[in-house]
């Protein structure tokens, strides 16, 4: 048996061959997390460090990542990282006013709401001291730890409460005068452990630590008078792992992980949190006319979140068809599921489908113009000229394009309608779907003159073999407005609006500009 197995080579190739092939299979699962990513430093609120504890465990557990956690007070931290931008990939304060403060000043990039708490009074369970107003913290028999306005969070917004209703003052001169009676903490955990020990009667804290520390709550009407404090997380500039840290900030603020784990540590939790994906593919519908303008930009976006976005460029129309046939249940669409984010050619076509978005952010101006051959050997004007039965016109579907809808519009106002679509007309107008499949036709000699936009000329004319010429229409009606939106049930609205942060970055404006667009999301007028 032996010998005839040695003398049959491809008996043993096979067994070996199919071992292997059973060992990958063992080995082999679908579902297992990739490769580490690289270990992160979290700079922490001091208050949210229990919480947080638990969601780092569980992303280590689940990605071999390690979150190495500096808990201080968000002050202290924003102080350290001024000093050193390249410190830590991720801050999360207790407020957004740290985070925000950041990213004005250029350390943070990407910025991501976390949860909500409030300023209340934390006292022993009981209340012995009977404590009902912050008037009741300037008695001769209460001892107060305040945690300091200029370190803590929470001590900022508890100082600019107390100033909005005249109450700073008479503690502050409280704190100056009678320093054992009202003393300053440097972080909120202190303060709660300081009334859970019984070395002080009462601390102003967030609702969450006091109940972490199973201090009884005071909920006074200065702070209720105040909206809940928003606690957020920003991904550091300086961070040398950015789609790591962004990675991992999804995580902790989605729904289905980071969010639960809040809520369990007493944190009100947002109600439209995105959905935990390790890599989210998500789909962007937009014009025709925005890829030269977007397309790169959102390349770089998905590349540095880590995430796909399947970009559906095309005709407007035929966006809004698809839309609508979705809601309907029927599948006519290239896309796997109604797109997260709308970028239309024009309002129009937003107005049409607006109800199943958030409210849109008009970006970006484009002007419709008329586009001729380099020298204009028909002599074409205005947009009178498409009238003349000799020229070779071409203009965008009336249905299926924002720019054909508009064209349509426009030759109606203008009483140009039925002259330009003259039943004897020959040769005939000819119709596209977006506006660069007309300048590609005119490129080939095969049209005289089409209605785009300006974009259309000039995003061309660095690649284009023939040279075109814009010939201005000078109308108010003849320009498009282009609005981006997040749809209502996208699974990762968060992650969309970042996108949009991206889109309105001063980087994405230049380029804007650049490829023929007006940019009005600055507050410039639309003049429409």
């Amino acid at each position: 048996m032996r010998r005839g197995f040695i003398t049959r080579p491809w008996l043993w190739i096979g067994g070996s061959l199919a071992a292997m092939a059973v060992l990958g299979l063992a080995l082999w699962n679908p579902m297992k997390p990739k490769a580490p990513r690289g270990d992160l430093v979290l700079f922490c609120a001091a208050g949210l460090l229990r919480p947080v504890q638990e969601i780092c465990a569980d992303y280590e557990k689940q990605y071999a990542v390690k979150v190495r956690i500096e808990p201080d007070a968000s002050g202290t931290l924003l102080s350290k990282i001024r000093i050193a931008p390249d410190c830590a990939d991720l801050f999360l304060a207790a407020e957004e006013f740290y985070v925000r403060e950041a990213r004005s000043q250029g350390l943070v990039a990407e910025v991501f709401p976390v949860a909500r708490q409030q300023l209340v009074i934390g006292v022993k369970p009981g209340n012995p001291k009977k404590i009902a107003a912050v008037a009741d913290l300037l008695r001769e028999d209460v001892t107060v730890a305040l945690p300091n306005p200029e370190a803590a969070a929470v001590g900022e917004a508890a100082k600019r409460a107390l100033v909005l209703s005249g109450e700073w003052e008479a503690l502050q001169r409280q704190m100056r005068d009678f320093p054992a009676k009202v003393s300053l903490v440097g972080r909120v955990t202190e303060a709660a452990q300081a009334v859970k020990i019984g070395t002080t009667d009462a601390a102003i804290v967030w609702d969450a630590t006091a109940r972490q520390f199973e201090l009884e709550m005071v909920e006074v009407s200065t702070f209720r008078q105040q909206p809940p404090e928003l606690v957020t997380l920003g991904v550091l500039v300086g961070s040398s792992n950015p789609t790591g840290a962004l990675n991992f900030a999804r995580y902790l603020t989605a729904s289905d992980r980071g969010e639960p784990v809040f809520k369990k540590h007493y944190l009100e939790p947002l109600d439209d949190a995105d959905r935990w994906e390790d890599r989210p593919r998500l789909i962007l519908m937009a014009g025709a006319m925005l890829k030269p303008a977007i397309d790169g930009l959102v390349k770089s976006f998905e590349q540095r979140e880590g995430v796909e976005i399947n970009r559906i460029y095309g005709g407007c129309g035929i966006h809004v068809a698809s839309m609508k046939a979705m809601k309907k249940g029927e599948a006519v669409s290239a896309a796997e599921h109604f797109p997260d984010a709308y970028f239309a050619c024009d309002v129009s076509f937003m107005n049409n489908v607006q109800q199943w978005f958030e409210a849109s952010k008009v970006i970006s101006r484009n002007d419709m113009v008329l586009a001729v051959p380099k020298g204009n050997p028909k002599q074409i004007k205005s947009i009178e000229d498409l009238t003349r039965p000799e020229l070779c016109v071409g203009l965008g579907h009336p249905k299926n394009s924002a720019l054909g809808a508009l064209t349509d519009e426009l030759l109606k106002k203008l009483s140009l309608h039925d002259r330009v679509y003259a039943p004897d007309r020959n040769p005939p107008v000819i119709h596209t779907d977006a506006g660069h499949m007309l300048v590609n036709q005119m490129r080939t000699g095969a049209l005289d003159v089409v209605v785009v936009y300006r974009s259309n000329v000039l995003s061309a004319a660095e690649v284009a073999k023939t040279p075109l010429e814009i010939v201005e229409m000078n109308l108010p009606e003849a320009k498009a407005i282009q609005p981006y939106a997040v749809a209502k049930d996208s699974q990762h609205k968060y992650l969309m609006r970042r996108l949009l942060d991206a889109i309105l970055s001063p980087r994405s404006h230049e380029h804007f500009t650049k490829e023929g667009f007006q940019w009005l999301a600055d507050g410039e007028p639309n003049a429409r």
